[in-house]
Parts: structure tokens; C-alpha cells; sequence
């Protein structure tokens, strides 16, 4: 769309649904940011969450240019002078999705890039937690789980496996959040006879994520569920500019089973990532 954003409302393969929620009516009114409207789809946002900033409505014009083999959209510079920037280009069955904060106004910005993805109710998240150890003895941690204030994680919607652990996206009223240090790259939504995953680099433990360390997360509530993936914090002087990569796919599953395919997912598809 060209009069708000920048966003990208649908995505699907020739012939296929597209699993990205249409929410023209939601929205929240927020007295320190103002009247923002979800849409729905993908958008991007700045981390850490601050509503003056978060929810600062995104209603204006933005600039639509074609590449040769995609399309690049920027937004209206926000209150403190940072314009986002969505470039799409297309690689085959993949597609890459990098988005960019850059900084136009005079004073030097802490921001991080923050990529999220509203999908339809219905279906199921995978978010990889992994059992690689990260010591030859295996005694050290190896994952975390990082929670907001109004998750019960006694929610029917969650359950924990060795390999990943999966957010069923009901309808139920109570809203959850967690998120996780994600070392495998890939985030996966469940949906139909499909499966649409993202990817985004895989967790640096020398970069700064503001949000407890977690580099995937997943939001849902009854009218939606939320894939999420943010890059680390970064300083930005004037006219600097910070790009944060995903890569998407979307996999017709057949007669396979949704473990088998996500047990086969690469940390990064083609190195597409960086």
C-alpha cells in the first residue's frame, strides 16, 4: 500500500492463501502516541517498545520505487527524524525482505530494527529453542526464555518440546509474549496445509538485543499472532542507517508432516542471510 506504513498486507505463493492477518478496523489509541491503525500484515517498527515512538501514527505517504527484480517502500521520518525503509527482492522461491531505520535528523538515535509479521488465527508457531550444548561437556546453559508481564505459562496455547517450543494462535481472550535467543534462525507459522517461515540472522551473543536478549519473539491474541524477529541495537548519527534481513518462504507440505519439514530447515537458506 502507498498511503501508510511502510507495509506489506499479503504474501503467497500462485494459487495459495496468504497467511498474513487483514485488520483495517484494529488499532490503539494511546495518549502518548496517538490514534495507530494495525492494517495488519508486515511492518516495521523500532525497538524498544515506546509508545510516543511505537505508536506514532503511520498514516502518511510513503515512497514506492521499482527495482529490477523487486520494489523498495519508505515512510515519513517519525518525531525523532528516523524514516524505515522495506526493501523486497525476489531470489527464486525465497524472498528478501531487508529493513532499514535511518536516521535524518540532527541527534544520534539508539534504535534496533524490529520486523513483525501479523498472521490469521488458527494457526500453530514453531519458534526453535535447540538442545545443542555450547560447551564440549555440556554442563553450561544453552537457551533462555524471556516472558512479558501478562504471559501465564500454564496458557493452553504454548507447549514445550526438546526441539522447539509452538504458540497456537486461538481465540481465546488472555494475549500472551515470550520471546527467545533464537540460534537456529528460523521462525515457522503452521497454517492450512502450508508453512510460511522466516528467517533472520541467527542469535549473535556479542550483540545487544534490547529486549532481555530475545531475538525472536511471538505475540498473539485473539485477533491475531505475531512473528517477530529484531536485529541488535545500533547508534545512529545523521544520515546513518541500520538494515535488519529476513528472508520468506511459504511450503506447500503435501503429504509430509510439519516436524519433518522444520526439522530440515537450514540456519540459513542459500546464505541469503547476512
Amino acid at each position: 500500500m502507498t498511503n501508510a506504513g511502510p507495509r506489506i498486507l499479503g504474501y503467497r505463493r500462485v494459487g495459495g492463501s496468504s497467511p498474513f492477518a487483514s485488520l483495517p478496523g484494529e488499532l490503539i489509541d494511546h495518549q502518548a502516541g496517538g490514534l495507530y491503525r494495525f492494517l495488519g500484515g508486515h511492518r516495521l517498527w523500532r525497538a524498544p517498545e515506546d509508545p510516543s515512538i511505537t505508536y506514532e501514527p503511520d498514516d502518511g505517504d510513503v515512497d514506492v520505487d521499482e527495482t529490477a527484480d523487486g520494489f523498495e517502500i519508505v515512510g515519513q521520518p517519525d518525531r525523532e527524524g528516523v524514516a524505515k525503509h522495506l526493501t523486497v527482492t525476489i531470489r527464486g522461491e525465497y524472498t528478501i525482505v531487508d529493513h532499514s531505520l535511518e536516521n535524518r535528523g540532527k541527534k544520534t538515535r539508539l534504535s534496533s530494527p524490529w520486523a513483525i509479521t501479523q498472521l490469521v488465527p488458527g494457526g500453530t508457531a514453531y519458534l526453535p529453542t535447540g538442545a545443542e550444548a555450547v560447551d564440549r561437556d555440556g554442563l553450561l546453559p544453552n537457551r533462555s526464555l524471556v516472558l512479558w508481564p501478562y504471559t501465564d505459562l500454564t496458557a493452553p496455547e504454548i507447549t514445550f518440546d526438546r526441539e522447539w517450543l509452538t504458540v497456537h494462535a486461538s481465540d481465546r481472550d488472555q494475549k500472551l509474549k515470550l520471546g527467545i535467543a533464537n540460534r537456529r534462525g528460523w521462525l515457522a507459522y503452521h497454517f492450512d496445509n502450508s508453512v510460511f517461515i522466516k528467517w533472520a540472522h541467527a542469535h549473535r551473543d556479542e550483540a545487544y538485543y534490547v529486549d532481555m536478549g530475545a531475538s525472536a519473539q511471538c505475540y498473539r491474541d485473539p485477533r491475531f499472532l505475531e512473528l517477530e524477529t529484531l536485529g541488535s541495537r545500533a547508534s545512529l548519527a545523521k544520515r546513518e542507517r541500520v538494515t535488519h534481513r529476513e528472508v520468506w518462504t511459504i511450503i506447500d507440505l503435501g503429504e509430509r508432516h510439519i516436524h519433518e519439514v522444520i526439522r530440515s530447515l537450514p540456519i540459513e537458506p542459500d546464505g541469503l542471510v547476512v
